[in-house]
């Protein structure tokens, strides 16, 4: 099938255009607050290494499904003028934009992966280590650096793996045959799961830890209720079933349950730090 370019006659209306582009603005402005927060702390401490990768791989998903099949759109902008190809980008965008500040909460992890919890002592050596000198001491690497180190190579492979599947389908069969789109299809269901599963290890580690650690309270206040209505937008439309809507609802409550640990865990912070050293008894 060759590009058409009749089908780029219908510009988007003004209100879709608005909204969309108010949506972009604030899914950026959402992620500011993790970013602000573990660059301030200058850790990444709490942060589950498996909410990071089935984060950051379902964002890649769905970017790639986003382009593959909006392709038209951006063949349109070659016979459209700059202002209506922009407004047909903004689709587009937004799903780039929400994967790429995953993409970056996913390096500030790596960049800020805690010092003191990349090494630990031989097992073997565990006992004589503090009577040796630090260069004398056999350091291996902990199982959570291990761990973040497997998510960052799996991260990467995903990455690569669509960048060349895509690559190659659009280059041999063209952006609208059958297999480009079974792909992209494919793409777009495993994001679905992926967006449905991604709250549930970091909910573990945040009640096991019993503390915030370096999640942001702020970006999960903006992004629970803009799941909820996102969610709510896509299930009024015409002709939408169930299964359009239901991984938004479904990551939107996980991300409430998560946000309202985490309330309690900073309040019980607070109240610990606020409470005045308990007194001395009398001698």
């Amino acid at each position: 099938m060759l590009f058409d370019p009749t089908v780029c006659d219908q510009a988007p209306s003004a209100h879709n255009t608005l909204l969309t582009a108010l949506l972009c603005v604030g899914t950026f402005l959402s992620y500011l607050p993790q970013h602000l927060k573990i660059l301030g702390r200058r850790s990444s401490d709490g942060i589950s290494p498996y909410f990071i990768l089935l984060g950051t791989v379902g964002a890649g998903s769905n970017i790639t499904n986003i382009i593959l099949l909006q392709f038209v759109a951006l063949q349109c902008c070659t016979v459209q003028t700059l202002g209506v190809c922009v407004a047909s980008l903004l689709g587009i965008l937004q799903v780039c934009i929400q994967g790429g500040m995953f993409y970056i909460t996913f390096v500030l992890y790596m960049a800020f992966f805690p010092e003191q919890a990349k090494h630990a002592d031989a097992p073997a050596e565990a006992e004589a280590a503090p009577l040796l000198p630090p260069a004398q001491r056999a350091r291996v690497a902990t199982l959570e650096w291990q761990t973040a180190l497997w998510v960052a190579a799996a991260v990467a492979t995903h990455a690569a793996v669509c960048i060349a599947m895509s690559v190659l389908l659009v280059a041999v069969v063209g952006p609208y045959a059958a297999p480009t789109r079974t792909w992209a299809s494919l793409l777009g269901l495993f994001s679905l799961c992926l967006t449905c599963l991604q709250f549930f290890p970091q909910i573990v580690k945040t009640w096991r830890a019993g503390a915030v650690g370096a999640l942001s309270i702020p970006m999960m206040l903006m992004q629970t209720p803009g799941g909820f209505l996102f969610a709510y937008s896509i299930a009024i439309r015409p002709g939408v079933n169930w299964s359009s809507w239901i991984s938004t609802f479904v990551a939107a409550t996980l991300q409430g349950v998560l946000l309202a640990i985490c309330l309690v865990f900073d309040a019980r912070e607070k109240r610990a730090r606020a409470a005045p050293d308990s007194p001395r008894p009398a001698t």
